[in-house]
């Protein structure tokens, strides 16, 4: 076949009263079709209409494109007595087999004349655009149930007998009615979202945004309803109900948040595109429900939803000791993680505490909130910096951050969190540290003994100059050191190598029988360096002494049971 433009295929023209439109006119017969439709000329009445059009892969096709054959091929469903609009170009032919009849052979009453219809030598209906000067138009009706195909021959190629290839062929299938009001499970769509902005239309999805919300707010459900052939439903009863009373209101306007429901269950008519309002049968606790979809009693999907209820406890999971002399933001800022608890103990969500104003002191002055807890993990920002950033990593737990004043010690302040829905206020005592840096320091290893090929835990202890232990973020820094004789460092120190409590831990892997030091340098304390002694075991093997020894208390165990047993035969006599 030669190689002709897209414009040179067969384009098909149909009218739908459910929504598809003209499925395919050329520009230049654009007023000539919409006058054709507007004086009934093409069929519009129910159950003439095509019920879906959709390429090779199955995906639908939209609404108003031009419909031409091509590689991603083509194929509509039509019910019987739906007319189709067939566009042939100039000196081109089209093959038609199926349940089909071709008729109004000068549609586009072009000056050219008709186009000839005949009979091959297959015995099929064969439409030529031979004698004609430009594009003409025809009408191709479905008379039975069945399938049928249209296969386009270019000018040039011959008139009687084209070839049936993907990119010249269109594929119809003709059926008894277009079944608008039985619901297709598989091509409809339910889509959970929040009220963020996400219910504006959108392409019909399956996928859910979220499926939580906080204390407080709703969560909505888009709803496509479609039948079989991907046309919308528009009759019969969408009915959604929600389990441990939750309650729903149903609505047609997808993109408008309408009012919250009164009841657990809620009907409607379907318009195709709708859209399910739902909350919680109380704010106050965490609750979950599971919402069931269906159209004239067929099921039709289920979602399930956590409604978070509001904050009745808070615990506090770390703290690290800030710097003394520190304010504001900085590598040497003390933070501390918290979490927030509703009344039956699940994690919640929630604002970022305050402090109350009448338990700070002038070792810890200020309380920042930094971050609220979440439901996933998140990154830090705020007032914290990278290597504090960094040192927490993401979390789904709250952070604060604290100021110090001059003075180490500790300090115990209340944080607050006011509840949005009943105005609650919930407080926690939370003890906080501020420390100097590093001042002294000892190493310890976790055994005095090793064997070849033990891996030994050296602990490093850091504390300030009052004895306290280091501030939450003090480092190895970049000059620190650590040797270890036997054996080789796990993991090499690094200068942001952080204190835990005070202390750092290293690895080493013992490799080397004998007696040895681990030691560790830290640039800027007042303890220049601190060593710790261990010993390091051969590779196990049994000398000829053991074997000597071992030999003799066998024997001698030997003895023990013969004499043992030649006592038992003189009992016997």
């Amino acid at each position: 076949m030669s190689t002709k433009t897209m414009k040179q295929r067969i384009a098909l023209v149909a009218v739908s009263a459910m929504g598809f439109g003209l499925l395919s006119i050329t520009p230049s017969n654009a007023a000539l079709i919409a006058e054709a439709v507007d004086d009934g000329t093409v069929v519009t009445k129910t159950g003439s209409s095509v019920c879906s059009a959709t390429n090779d892969a199955g995906t639908a096709l939209a609404a108003g494109a031009t419909r031409k054959s091509s590689a991603a091929g083509f194929n509509i469903v039509m019910p019987i007595g739906a007319r189709l609009i067939i566009g042939l170009d100039s000196l081109d032919s089209v093959e038609i087999t199926g349940p089909f009849a071709a008729s109004e052979l000068n549609f586009d009453g072009g000056d050219d004349g008709a186009v000839a219809q005949s009979i091959n030598s297959k015995g099929r209906i064969v439409i030529d655009d031979a004698t004609g000067t430009a594009d003409d138009e025809f009408i191709l009706t479905a008379t039975a149930v069945g399938t049928g195909t249209l296969v386009v021959q270019a000018a040039g190629d011959g008139a009687s007998t084209p070839s049936d290839v993907t990119t010249n062929s269109l594929d119809i299938t003709v059926v008894a009615s277009c079944s608008n009001s039985t619901v297709s499970v598989a091509g409809s769509f339910i889509a959970i979202k929040s009220t963020d902005g996400t219910l504006a239309a959108a392409t019909p999805t399956n996928v859910d945004t979220t499926t939580s919300a906080d204390s407080g707010n709703s969560l909505y459900a888009q709803i496509y309803l479609n039948n079989a052939y991907g046309a919308a439903i528009t009759t019969g009863t969408l009915s959604v109900s929600a389990t441990n009373g939750a309650l729903v209101s149903l609505g047609n306007a997808i993109g408008t948040a309408h009012s919250a429901g009164t009841v657990s269950v809620a009907t409607i008519t379907p318009d195709g595109s709708d859209l399910l309002r739902v909350r919680p049968a109380s704010f106050l606790t965490t609750s979950t429900t599971v919402l069931t979809f269906s159209h004239n009693g067929t099921t039709v999907g289920t979602k399930s939803l956590t409604f978070r209820g509001e904050v009745a406890s808070m615990d506090i999971l770390s703290v690290s000791p800030g710097l003394i002399s520190t304010s504001g933001a900085g590598t040497t800022t003390g933070f501390f993680l918290y979490q927030y608890k509703d009344s039956a103990g699940n994690i919640v969500t929630g604002t970022v505490p305050t402090v109350d104003a009448s338990t700070v002191t002038r070792t810890v002055p200020t309380v920042t909130g930094e971050k609220a807890p979440g439901t996933s993990a998140a990154a830090v920002t705020g007032n914290l910096v990278d290597a504090i950033e960094t040192a927490i990593g993401t979390t789904t737990a709250g952070v604060a951050s604290f100021a110090c004043g001059s003075s180490a010690g500790k300090s115990t302040v209340t944080i607050n969190h006011v509840n949005a829905i009943s105005a609650a206020t919930i407080t926690k005592t939370v003890e906080l540290a501020c420390y100097g840096d590093i001042d002294t320091y000892t190493v310890s290893t976790d055994k005095a003994s090793y064997a070849i090929g033990e891996i030994a835990t050296v602990t490093i202890d850091a504390k300030d100059s009052a004895g306290n232990p280091v501030f939450g973020s003090a480092t190895m820094g970049s000059t620190g050191a650590l040797s270890a004789g036997g054996g080789t460092i796990v993991k090499a120190v690094a200068a942001t190598d952080g204190f835990t409590a005070g202390k750092r831990t290293y690895q080493v892997q013992m490799t080397t029988a004998g007696t040895f030091n681990v030691v560790v340098l830290i640039a800027g304390a007042v303890t220049k360096s601190a060593t710790a002694k261990y010993v390091v075991a051969g590779d196990g093997s049994v000398s000829n002494a053991d074997v000597l020894k071992s030999i003799v208390s066998l024997i001698a165990s030997i003895n023990k049971q013969i004499q043992a047993l030649q006592k038992l035969i003189l009992a016997r006599k």
